[in-house]
């Protein structure tokens, strides 16, 4: 049984966050050194005046800063900082013209150019790693009124400085038939290079005297340290939110399933050998093959107790890769899982994501053009949209293996040598943090959805039964309501409970006024 660390919402989540210049990304207490929390501080006031060089925005299909934006409600998977809350999508008014991204690969080109000049002199000492990663970007929150519109001039201005607006881009969303996409990649030129290969991400923060220095590690599934590299800590990401009015299930939920908004993420960066004195400094003493280690008694993932306060944050991919002819292009789909850590000092599962797509160009003396990348994001973000397909059934656990590692999902069964498909609310598997009872997307969808009515009638009627709904009928659609938030284990399925009380309570007076008349 896993031990809590502190809110959820300190949790320091791997996926990718957007830095807004209001917003801390924190981490417990008690696994932060003093002096990280100094060097914190003083890295977020110096990137408060740079937010804007670090972050852009392009809206598919939108011809001028005029255009109008509305945020549309959003249930599907989410950050673990922000289960429970309230989000939203933002999307164009009206699209003018489907498909048509001539303005957005115009800024972005502009954009782009810009940057790289920019980069010119530190480019000189350092490598520059490009990835595109496949997602979707909501609003965590926002001031503005429900149905209220804002240009997208004035929404990118106060989104940039931190203001009315914050945002995270979330990256763990998978598609549901992996082998429609593998089957249109292969014929692609593409050709798999590795298979379910495990690979660990640890980064820790740096030493008294020279606080700045975090590294990441990657271990391979034997513990064993594959590679150490620096990076900045913050990476240029140009983010392309596609047109959700595309969705073809928009009208059966809140989710957006089938939409695959994209992120070109610039970073900078540089390999380190495992014996360089700032990977000796930083490792404090521990030999870099033992800061890892598996109990296979337990299934448990240990690092190492003198390190423990100074994990910033740790995470866990089990990839398939597939490169192009060219060999320029890695495209992976991964299993990912987020940990918590124990009193212990042992990693816990929190959250497991499927099926998840990144991409990376791997030739770093040779900078693609932004058209290439602009182009790349395109086709892909369109072929992950192509396989996703709603909830159709259940998959069968007869199969699955007991001695699945530690694991919580596997990245697709097999079933007489078939794939199965995977359901859209099996791609994400969260765990609540105190008792540890486990939920997926869809059931924190339900209770979003149930927060998010405005009129508690529609709880339990649609438009066509409410006239001729008995007060049978009634109970029962009660008790069965009861019976699923009682079984949900979501954030605030308490809070979608009472409402569901309330309103059966003010309904039921409403049937028996109405039979006394």
């Amino acid at each position: 049984m896993a031990t809590s660390v502190g809110n959820i919402e300190e949790i320091l989540p791997f996926v990718d966050c957007e830095i807004e210049s209001n917003v801390d990304l924190k981490v417990p207490s008690t696994k932060r050194p003093k002096f990280a929390q100094r060097s914190k501080q003083k890295s977020n006031s110096n990137v408060s005046n740079k937010i804007g060089d670090t972050s852009y925005l392009y809206f598919e299909n939108s011809e001028n800063d005029s255009d109008l934006l509305v945020f549309a409600p959003y249930t599907g998977p989410s950050n673990t900082s922000h289960l429970g809350n309230n989000l939203s999508i933002p999307q164009l008014l009206s699209a003018t013209s489907a498909h048509d991204s001539t303005r957005s690969l115009q800024n972005f080109l502009y954009d782009y150019d810009k940057k790289l000049t920019s980069l010119k002199t530190t480019l000189e000492i350092m490598t520059l790693f490009i990835y595109i990663r496949f997602g979707i970007f909501y609003i965590t929150h926002s001031n503005l009124s429900n149905n209220q519109s804002i240009p997208v001039k004035a929404f990118t201005s106060l989104r940039n400085r931190g203001e009315r607006f914050k945002s995270s881009f979330y990256t763990c969303k998978g598609v549901t038939t992996p082998k429609t996409l593998v089957n249109t990649i292969l014929k692609d030129n593409y050709r798999q290079v590795c298979s379910n290969i495990y690979s660990y991400d640890i980064q820790l923060y740096g030493t008294k005297t020279n606080p700045h220095a975090q590294l990441q590690f990657q271990y391979d599934e034997q513990c064993q340290c594959r590679s150490v590299h620096y990076q900045q800590d913050y990476p240029t990401n140009f983010n392309f939110i596609r047109d959700k009015t595309s969705s073809r299930f928009r009208s059966t939920d809140n989710s957006y399933a089938d939409i695959f908004d994209f992120r070109i993420q610039l970073v900078q960066g540089k390999h380190l050998t495992n014996t360089d004195p700032a990977v000796l400094e930083i490792l404090r003493g521990v030999p870099i093959n033992n800061v890892l280690s598996f109990d296979p008694s337990t299934h448990a993932i240990q690092i190492s107790p003198q390190l423990q306060k100074y994990v910033k944050y740790f995470k866990c991919t089990r990839s398939t890769k597939y490169q192009n002819s060219d060999d320029s292009i890695l495209i992976s789909m991964s299993t990912y899982e987020e940990f918590q850590m124990t009193k212990e000092g042992f990693w816990e599962p929190l959250m497991t994501a499927s099926n998840t797509m990144n991409i990376e160009f791997l030739n770093g003396n040779d900078i693609p053009s932004g058209k290439k990348l602009y182009d790349t994001g395109m086709w892909f973000s369109t072929l992950c949209q192509a396989c996703v397909e709603l909830p159709s059934g259940t998959i069968k656990n007869a199969h699955r293996k007991k001695t699945r590692r530690w694991f919580s999902d596997v990245l697709f069964c097999k079933q007489d040598q078939s794939i199965t498909k995977m359901n859209v609310d099996q791609l994400t598997r969260y765990t609540t943090n105190k008792t540890q009872k486990s939920f997926t997307s869809e059931e924190l969808a339900f209770v979003k959805r149930i927060l998010l009515e405005e009129n508690t009638r529609a709880i339990f009627f649609d438009a066509n039964e409410s006239q001729i709904c008995t007060m049978k009928e009634l109970q029962q659609r009660f008790v069965d309501l009861q019976k699923k938030l009682q079984a949900n284990a979501a954030p605030s399925a308490g809070r979608a409970l009472k409402k569901v009380q309330d309103a059966y309570q003010t309904i039921m007076k409403q049937f028996k006024l109405n039979s006394n008349k």
